[in-house]
């Protein structure tokens, strides 16, 4: 049978051997050659036919007939060039096993015609209302051949902007081409339609809205824009729809914003592994920067999981040359890489370390010291015990200088007592003050610019504020709900930035001693790093801008004003420990946007980032596990870096060089600082010791009773570490 393409036809049927529909007396070979069978579709502005084409021997194919009658002028004039786009994508994409093969494109009789292969089989949405949700393989298997083919199409520079179940058909393997005799592939993405070239001007102008409602990402909805991530999202919403079975609008909780597919595993007793749904998790980030950025990147994360848990790899075939290598490299890295330490077991290995050293200083004779307490009337002898430096190999020696403030006694009036076991440093620094409010560790210490406010940050979740010089405790700020990990001072010394287990960054003001402000990661979220504690916060030179680090392998750029976030960093493939800027502009301006920063992470690399730029500059690599601490010199020049290796490096900013290796800890090293004028490198490590270095030669300058963390004074002749049981020690010159 041949079929009338006459929209207004009534009896559009007529046998094969007529030339002119019998009832209207329309042509019915386009061009000569092309005849339609039968409608399979329909759509707003046309409709689409199974065909063939006479000139090549009655080879099955699609008409897809657009007819811009009854419509308004703007409709009909954005659907006509929608339809000349998918025809002029098809086109550019060109042969490829899962796109259909394109045509033709031509006008006739006032209707659009656009020809393209014929694909027989099922969408993925008929499969799901036949079949019934798709089990975690079956989600595997689309993410295997749909990610290799998305790599094609936006290396190509196209986006689909409409991926969704009822655009991926399965291709029957009886009577498809596409098949072909290896059938590697069964998977094929149609509907072009709303499909959009990449260009320079794109990301920066409002596009055209497009998309299914549910599977597009908010971008593509609200502005108009689409990026490569933007197809991704829809992938990883098309994924959900068929693991869940449940439709995406049903799968979003509008009051807190929050995708509830998981509660709908739960409820029909469906499990998947972690490594799913993390991918899942990722590929539905509501921000643009916070999901994968490219297939590629994608592929080689599953296929260093897949190496990593013996699973089968996805196809990588189209990898080129350099990501191939720098997968092998990963895969090479990672197997080799040393064994994470979590936070929790830092502190643990700490508390353990610390009791270990009571129970040393117990064996040992100590004479009894009066000390007051915080009853106020209260007076009674006690044992003082102080850690047992049984690591350092230098000669101890009692010291006559040494204070200790108890600042809850009544008028924090110092009770002097003589401490065993805290070695002078190259006959210098000769005092040793002891400050100790809580017998919770010190996680953090930062010194204000003017040398005069030490605060504090412990597991106790309270910041406190002290006197350098008198070790008087003047404030205690509440408000985070867990740990506290890290503090900065902004540089004219009116602000704390802090941060902890809690996710949440809290600004305080100073002068007022209050809660100024919190950092939100977007819209209705009370974290400001979702996914994990953050363990490092750092404000910029000039004031403008704050970076935090995070358990979510994440850095976050945030504008200090107002909090705002500008833009974050997902280089790292693990913990990011340590984020700290240069105090000295290197680059050639003052700008904001060319200040560095540096991070380090559980991953082992440290990476030099320039303010303003998504990727980094250099990345680092010599330590062979965790990277804990960074530090630069004063100049900008170098930087320092501490390790779960029990090391300290020292590399050139400028080169990615390095320059030195410092050797004499025996456990980890999770903090470093150098000195303002460049002489001295300090390390705080887990083996109880603080280690002094010449900067310039490496040479061990002295080793201190002491722990992380550690922190010079602005003109170098003081510096603080932590000690046991919720002390800082003061070593002054």
């Amino acid at each position: 049978m041949s079929y009338c393409l006459n929209l207004n036809c009534q009896q559009p049927q007529n046998p094969n051997d007529v030339e002119f529909c019998q009832t209207c007396g329309s042509k019915l070979l386009l061009r000569g050659h092309y005849q339609a069978i039968k409608p399979i579709g329909n759509g707003n502005f046309g409709r689409t036919l199974l065909a063939v084409d006479l000139d090549r021997f009655k080879t099955p194919c699609v008409i897809k007939q657009f007819s811009p009658k009854n419509h308004n002028l703007l409709c009909t004039n954005k659907a006509s060039e929608l339809f000349k786009r998918e025809a002029k994508q098809l086109l550019k994409l060109g042969e490829n096993p899962q796109i259909p093969s394109f045509y033709a494109y031509f006008e006739e009789d006032e209707n659009l015609y656009l020809v393209e292969e014929l694909i027989t089989g099922k969408n993925l949405l008929q499969e799901l209302e036949t079949e019934g949700a798709f089990s975690e393989q079956k989600i595997w298997k689309i993410l295997y051949e749909i990610l290799p083919l998305l790599k094609f199409i936006h290396e190509k520079r196209v986006i689909h902007r409409d991926i969704k179940p009822e655009n991926i058909l399965r291709v029957n393997e009886a009577n498809s081409q596409k098949v072909g005799e290896s059938k590697k592939y069964q998977l094929v993405l149609i509907d072009f339609g709303v499909s959009k070239l990449i260009s320079e001007t794109d990301f920066s102008k409002i596009g055209t809205i497009a998309g299914t409602l549910g599977y597009a990402p908010i971008e593509q909805i609200r502005g108009g824009k689409a990026y490569p991530a933007s197809d991704l999202y829809s992938l990883g919403m098309s994924c959900i729809h068929l693991l869940t079975g449940v439709t995406p609008n049903q799968l979003f909780d509008p009051f807190s914003g929050e995708l509830t597919w998981r509660s709908h595993l739960i409820k029909k007793g469906k499990k998947i592994s972690s490594r799913l749904e993390k991918i899942l998790d990722k590929l539905v980030k509501d921000l643009v920067k916070e999901r994968y950025q490219s297939a590629t990147e994608l592929l080689i994360e599953i296929a260093l999981a897949s190496s990593q848990n013996g699973d089968p790899k996805p196809e990588i075939s189209q990898l080129n040359l350099s990501e191939k290598n720098h997968l092998e490299k990963l895969q090479k890295y990672k197997k080799n890489l040393h064994k994470n330490y979590p936070i929790d077991r830092i502190v643990q290995e700490k508390i353990e370390l610390w009791k270990n050293q009571k129970k040393l200083a117990e064996l040992r004779d100590y004479k009894p010291t009066e000390i007051y307490h915080n009853n106020g009337d209260s007076y009674q002898q006690v044992t003082e015990k102080i850690s047992y430096n049984n690591h350092s190999q230098y000669h101890s020696e009692l010291l006559d200088h040494v204070v200790e403030f108890e600042p809850k006694k009544i008028n924090l009036v110092p009770t002097r007592t003589k401490i065993r076991n805290y070695v002078e440093l190259s006959q210098l620094w000769k005092t040793v003050q002891i400050i100790k409010d809580n017998t919770a560790p010190i996680n953090t210490i930062a010194i204000d610019p003017q040398g005069f406010i030490l605060v504090s940050g412990s597991d106790d979740k309270k910041i406190r504020l002290w006197n350098l010089q008198t070790g008087q405790l003047l404030h205690k700020f509440l408000g985070h709900t867990a740990q506290v990990y890290a503090i900065a001072i902004s540089a004219d010394g009116r602000r704390i930035i802090s941060a902890g287990g809690d996710r949440t960054i809290l600004v305080w003001n100073l002068q007022k001693k209050t809660m100024a402000d919190r950092f939100y990661s977007y819209s209705g979220s009370p974290y400001s790093h979702r996914y994990g504690a953050i363990f490092s916060v750092a404000i910029s030179p000039n004031g403008e801008t704050v970076a935090s680090g995070s358990a979510d392998r994440t850095i976050k750029i945030w504008n200090q004003r107002n909090g705002e976030l500008l833009y974050k960093l997902h280089e790292h493939l693990d913990r990011v420990f340590c984020v700290t800027y240069s105090k000295v502009n290197n680059i050639c301006t003052e700008k904001d946007s060319h200040q560095i920063f540096a991070s380090c992470s559980a991953d082992g690399d440290i990476k030099i980032w320039q303010v303003g730029c998504c990727q980094s500059l250099r990345t680092l690599r010599g330590h062979s596990g965790d990277v804990y601490s960074v530090a630069f010199s004063s100049d900008g020049k170098a930087i320092a870096s501490g390790g779960a290796d029990k090391t300290i490096k020292l590399w050139d900013v400028d080169t990615g060089e390095l320059v030195n290796i410092f050797e004499g800890h025996s456990r980890a090293v999770l903090s470093v600082a150098i000195s303002p004028d460049d002489q001295i490198l300090a390390s705080g490590s887990i083996d109880g010791t603080v280690k002094l270095w010449n900067l310039q030669s490496g040479k061990l300058l002295d080793s201190l009773c002491g722990y992380h963390p550690v922190q010079f004074s602005p003109n170098g002749k003081t510096l603080v570490s932590g000690g046991e049981e919720g002390r800082m020690l003061i070593w002054r010159l």
